[in-house]
């Protein structure tokens, strides 16, 4: 058998490592060759460029993020062919060839972001230890997250056990992962985020015949993670760690309970702090099942289970089959046992100890049941009553953006049809604004464009009808959704992928430029519809745009009403953890002492104090750091005043932004200015004083002047684009739950 047939047979069963490839080694360059001719490479994925690009920005801090690093990055290049720089690494699991950089500076990109979490020094005796799991389970979590660390030099892998499809309810896999070996899984998998680590597979798990070999063979395990479910394996592998003074570590994935055991520090210490007594692995391995559950619940400790698991070991092998284990809390057993195992390892003081720590009202602990409220039963069972593919489409829907995150909507669901309905007690938020009723029309026009764009990517029709009762009612829309329709094309599929990604882009990054393209398909998304996109990269348009947007958001805020309004949309979420609409100021993207600012600004004894002194005007100036960064801005328009008019103009806002989320460009609505200027002939603008007036309407009169400049057509959305830049983790602004805006009905009920 030659190399490539190995490789096809093995890889399933075995782990077969990565093969690693330097092309400045001519016996390198002829194996490459070899390989490619063979037809086991089905994909090329470099990179490189990018990888020194990243090499040079953290060589070189006190240049800035967006510092000019040219010189350094040829430096590192240093006229080399780029094939052979670096190296290039071979999966025979997948058939990919990646090219990356050398070891040592690959470790230092890798690692950079670590510093001073995990401090240079710290790296390097980290880079020296090993670090061998049993089970790889719960165990995978902590291998992944200790090899994304980069906090062990090397692992040793041991599970005799294959996937299959209930792992997949907390591990991180893929249905084309079944009947892979879980040990050999978890070993491509960090072999994929870092093929440099020292891996080491046992894919028949450990017994008395191989367990010297685990520990002792090859880099010898300096600390030891057991996540087994066989007990006898548990008290095995602790013996032969006491004997050579190894720490245990252990994580049951229930109320976050953690077993620390410093055999390295108390060389008598009993094993599993002495819950089993004097069981011997041979009294264990012998046991029935009913005797091994006895066991695994006594070493867990039955008195600190929660109520959900003692029922589990009631119930298996009667109505269970498996121990029960989900994805949060197996993930979050794989960070503490990550950090702890590093804390230990560093020398840092950590005794033993069983502890628990919890995830505050994780499902498996008895308060989760007393914090759910018996009136939540009645609307989530009505949600069960929706077929599959209406409740997905709805539950997308759910999603849409909505002035201030009001979710001011309501669907009444008959069979496949949907209205879409305004909720008037749900815009209260934005009730100054509210005077042209621009929010709403704009609002359901977004949320029946997600169920249109929902169910397109599923292979359904759509069809909507505008005011199906009549423009004075509060039925805007009503979409009929098919049982079946035209298979979904790949930019139906993109959109529909795009609803659950589409956010709001706050950060305060510069991005690029857009591109020809990308401006073509922003406005190729609006054409089938009435209303018009605007957009212009250009300096001047910017700046005219961030002085309005500056200048609207400060009267926003100091102005008696409007602050009222502004503080009811925005909220902090340390003060209000369990809000599910409006917009957490923690999501701005804001700095700390703006966030400072804020709150104190939320007062409106503070706000009145400002206004009448005419002060404040520095307080957003954020807001022109957001404007001068922009790629672009943009504005969209209604065809006329018309309720469908509105309406059919949020389906265009909705149908860009998801274009523009599938593009990867990031679209942030700014529209205080606009509602501002909508207020100005109504009696709701009376809340301005004549000078407030007339900036208003001059700062209007200047962005209609550089931006929407051949027609009156009344503004539905102003917005800035951002491309390129790297977003901060983001925090999601919460939703209420489908159940809350769900109306189902038949034809006897109406």
């Amino acid at each position: 058998m030659n190399f490539t047939d190995s490789l096809l047979t093995d890889y399933v069963e075995n782990y077969v490592p990565p093969t690693i490839f330097r092309l400045s080694r001519p016996a390198d360059v002829t194996a490459l060759e070899a390989l490619e001719h063979s037809g086991v490479i089905t994909a090329r994925h470099d990179m490189l460029t990018l990888q020194l690009e990243n090499l040079a920005k953290i060589r070189t801090p006190e240049r800035g993020r967006l510092g000019d690093r040219d010189d350094v990055f040829e430096a590192l290049v240093a006229g080399r062919p780029r094939t052979e720089i670096g190296a290039w690494v071979f999966y025979p699991w997948s058939g990919k060839l990646v090219h990356i950089l050398d070891e040592p500076e690959f470790v230092e990109v890798r690692t950079a972001a670590n510093r001073n979490k995990i401090t240079t020094a710290e790296q390097l005796t980290l880079a020296g230890k090993t670090v061998g799991i049993l089970g790889l389970s719960v165990g995978n979590a902590v291998a992944l997250t200790i090899a994304a660390e980069r906090s062990a030099g090397g692992l040793k892998l041991a599970d005799f056990d294959e996937m299959d499809l209930s792992n997949l309810n907390r591990l991180r896999a893929g249905i084309a992962d079944l009947g892979v070996n879980k040990a050999a899984l978890a070993a491509r998998q960090i072999a994929e985020m870092d093929p440099y680590l020292e891996v080491e597979v046992f894919n028949d798990g450990i017994d008395d015949l191989n367990i010297d070999d685990f520990f002792d063979a090859g880099c010898k395990v300096d600390l030891l993670v057991e996540e087994c479910d066989m007990p006898w394996i548990k008290i095995l592998s602790r013996e032969h760690a006491r004997q050579r003074g190894i720490p245990v570590l252990m994580e049951a994935s229930d109320r976050g309970m953690l077993d620390i055991e410093r055999f390295d520090l108390e060389p008598e210490r009993p094993l599993l702090h002495g819950l089993v007594g004097d069981l011997s692995t041979e009294e264990l391995e012998t046991m029935d099942r009913d005797g091994q559950l006895a066991a695994m619940a006594t070493i867990v400790g039955v008195d600190g289970l929660s109520d959900r698991t003692s029922v589990s070991v009631v119930e298996m092998d009667s109505t269970l089959t498996t121990w029960p284990q989900l994805a949060s809390e197996v993930n979050h057993g794989g960070a503490v046992v990550a950090t702890v195992a590093r804390a230990i390892l560093l020398g840092h003081d950590v005794p033993s100890s069983r502890r628990h720590v919890e995830l505050p009202f994780g499902t498996a602990q008895t308060p989760y049941e007393k914090r759910t409220p018996a009136t939540v039963s009645e609307p989530e069972a009505a949600v069960e009553q929706l077929p599959g593919d209406l409740r997905e489409i709805l539950e997308l829907a759910m999603l849409s953006p909505s002035g201030g995150n009001t979710q001011q909507w309501q669907f009444v669901v008959r069979s496949r049809v949907i209205d879409v309905v305004h909720l008037p007690e749900r815009s209260r938020t934005h009730q100054l604004f509210e005077g042209r009723e621009t929010v709403r029309r704009v609002v359901l026009g977004t949320v029946t464009e997600s169920i249109v764009v929902a169910a397109r990517a599923r292979g359904l029709t759509a069809e909507v009808e505008y005011d199906p009762e009549g423009d004075d009612s509060l039925v805007y829309t009503r979409i009929t959704v098919g049982e079946n329709g035209p298979a979904a094309t790949a930019a139906e599929i993109a959109l529909g992928a795009a609803l659950s990604s589409r956010y709001s882009e706050r950060t305060r990054e510069a991005g690029r430029p857009l591109t020809d393209a990308e401006m073509s398909a922003l406005h190729l998304a609006v054409e089938p519809y009435s209303a018009r996109l605007w957009l212009s990269g250009d300096d001047l348009v910017k700046y005219v745009y961030g002085e309005g947007t500056a200048i609207g958001n400060r009267l926003r805020t100091i102005v008696a009403g409007l602050h009222t309004e502004t503080f009811d949309e925005f909220y902090f979420r340390s003060d209000e953890p369990d809000r599910k609409d409006g917009v957490p100021l923690e999501n701005l993207g804001i700095l700390l002492p703006e966030r400072i600012a804020l709150r104190i600004l939320s007062r409106p004894a503070v706000a009145k104090f400002l206004h009448e002194r005419g002060e404040g005007m520095g307080l957003l100036e954020y807001t022109r750091t957001w404007a001068a960064g922009a790629s672009a801005v943009g504005a969209v328009t209604a065809a006329g005043h018309s309720r469908r008019d509105f309406v059919e103009a949020g389906r265009a806002v909705q149908r860009m932004w998801l274009a523009a989320t599938a593009l990867g460009v990031g679209v942030h609505p700014t529209t205080s200015l606009m509602f501002e200027a909508e207020m100005l002939d109504l009696p709701e603008g009376e809340v301005f004083s004549a000078l407030e007036r007339a900036e208003i309407d001059m700062q209007m009169a200047e962005f209609r002047k550089v931006l929407v400049t051949d027609t009156d057509a009344p503004l539905a959305i102003v917005f800035r684009a951002v491309a390129g830049a790297a977003t901060a983790d983001l925090v999601r602004t919460p939703r209420r739950p489908l159940a809350l805006h769900l109306d189902i009905r038949t034809a006897t009920s109406e």
